[in-house]
């Protein structure tokens, strides 16, 4: 009787304090904090493996810390036990895994088991079933584009990594900004705005031209919105308030801007109804009213994940981005890449082409019996080259991966001279360049009577830098033609 009597007590308070570690884990799980929740949950599962809720709790916070494949398996029984919320989270799952049409019918599934049981569904399902369209969609124009490396890296300042050359401008950290932006407030609708809602800057790559006459970057409204803002340098050498580039760009978070030397391409990311996960990246074109509707740039560069900070470099024919979409926890990918002159696309029917999409492989992307040695050996020796005299030694890259470091490398007679004319135009542009700056240091030395002179030479290097675009695209036309 006794030992009955103990063993009653002794289960008594196992069972309270189960009850009480569950409580702990669900009051965890309800704030968002998975990752400590996890192991409480673990251990409780670890006790009572068949618990419907405990496999549906423990799998939604291994979901939560990126540990997809974990968490799958006590997810589908969770499902398997009528717990609703599985099936929404296996429709995450499958949203990222590519399994458009499974994700599909798992939404489908958890919305009409919430109907039936008179429960409200949550507002994201709409905007998943949003994207889950425009994503399958997406893969119908996937692009082609040969993707040379890629590299992970640490999430901060990530990218330091990109090697650009100086004619199509730098990213910088936000320490480059005066320290009077921190606290600057971004005008959006003046009149509804309290002059002491102040917002910090935002997380973020500040974009320079090469003439290095203005910044642009994120910073967050009013509403704690990130926003793409410009400022130009004045002629007293101070910047301008931040100003909006363009209202309205895109709903959501707009973030990581980079124009190209022509001063009218303008890639960004965001993350508003238009995205299919995260950021992905956009590009607008600018006309005489500002920057028109963007444009979301599709697979492969655009995944469920986080896509950001493209830059086109067409002066080495590189380009760039980032991507969180290979879940390396602290990392992120960065995909070079060959930029194509005009879309190509991958045949719809294509057997891998999700597989391409998503980038398993980069050499998937890469066309039969083209050397990429050369390519990569200009991309490691960028910064290392200076801008000075090229003579008749250079590297263009052509529409097809070939590679011409030299006039002999012509075929065609008009191209080599129109390549001539292009060195001589970054000559030039370099010698305007070396005079802008000793211009800027005679007004800084209290010679105000430059400015106007300072003011020229800046318009004259934004002429010529657009006078470079439209000679190398000349050159390309010719040889390829």
């Amino acid at each position: 009787m006794k030992q009955t009597y103990l063993f009653i007590i002794s289960l008594l308070i196992t069972l309270s304090a189960n009850a009480s570690m569950l409580d702990s884990a669900k009051i965890l799980y309800n704030n968002h904090e998975y990752s400590k929740a996890l192991p409480i949950f673990r251990g409780l599962l670890a006790k009572s493996p068949k618990d419907a809720s405990l496999n549906q709790w423990t799998g939604v916070c291994l979901y939560n810390i990126d540990s997809i494949n974990d968490a799958i398996p006590l997810l589908k029984f969770a499902d398997s036990k009528s717990v609703i919320e599985a099936s929404r989270y296996l429709a995450y799952i499958a949203y990222k895994q590519y399994r458009f049409d499974d994700a599909e019918t798992l939404l489908n599934k958890y919305q009409n088991a919430l109907s039936k049981a008179k429960k409200e569904i949550p507002g994201d399902i709409d905007l998943l079933s949003t994207r889950i369209l425009n994503a399958r969609n997406m893969l119908d124009r996937v692009e082609h584009i040969q993707i040379i490396d890629s590299i992970n890296v640490d999430r901060d300042a990530f990218f330091k990594h990109y090697k650009l050359s100086s004619n199509c401008g730098s990213l910088n950290p936000i320490s480059i900004l005066p320290q009077t932006f921190a606290s600057t407030q971004v005008e959006i609708h003046p009149e509804s705005l309290p002059l002491e809602n102040i917002k910090s800057l935002t997380n973020t790559a500040v974009f320079q031209p090469e003439s290095k006459t203005q910044m642009i970057w994120s910073m967050n409204d009013y509403l704690g919105t990130e926003t793409i803002v410009l400022s130009s340098i004045l002629s007293d050498g101070t910047w301008e308030t931040p100003q909006l580039l363009n209202e309205n760009l895109c709903n959501g978070n707009s973030n990581y801007p980079f124009i190209m030397p022509d001063g009218i391409t303008l890639y960004f990311a965001n993350d508003g109804e238009n995205s299919i996960g995260g950021y992905d990246i956009f590009i607008s074109r600018k006309d005489e009213d500002g920057f028109l509707q963007p444009q979301n740039m599709g697979m492969p560069y655009n995944s469920p994940y986080n896509d950001y900070m493209l830059v086109i470099d067409e002066f080495s024919g590189i380009g760039w981005w980032a991507t969180d979409r290979n879940n390396i926890k602290g990392k992120i990918t960065i995909y070079m890449f060959i930029p194509n002159e005009s879309r190509v696309n991958y045949p719809s029917d294509d057997t891998n082409i999700i597989n391409l999409a998503k980038i398993n492989s980069i050499t998937d992307s890469w066309i039969e019996n083209t050397d990429y040695s050369k390519i990569l050996e200009r991309l490691n020796n960028i910064g290392k080259q200076t801008n000075n005299k090229l003579n008749d030694s250079f590297t263009l890259t052509l529409p097809n991966g070939n590679i011409y470091t030299s006039f002999t490398d012509f075929k065609n007679n008009e191209a080599m001279e129109a390549m001539k004319e292009y060195i001589n135009a970054i000559d030039l542009l370099q010698s305007t360049k070396n005079q802008l700056s000793t211009l800027r240091k005679t007004f800084a030395q209290g010679d105000k009577s430059v400015s106007q002179e300072i003011l020229e030479t800046e318009k004259s290097i934004l002429t010529q830098q657009e006078n470079l675009i439209n000679l190398r695209n000349k050159v390309v036309k010719l040889e390829c033609n």
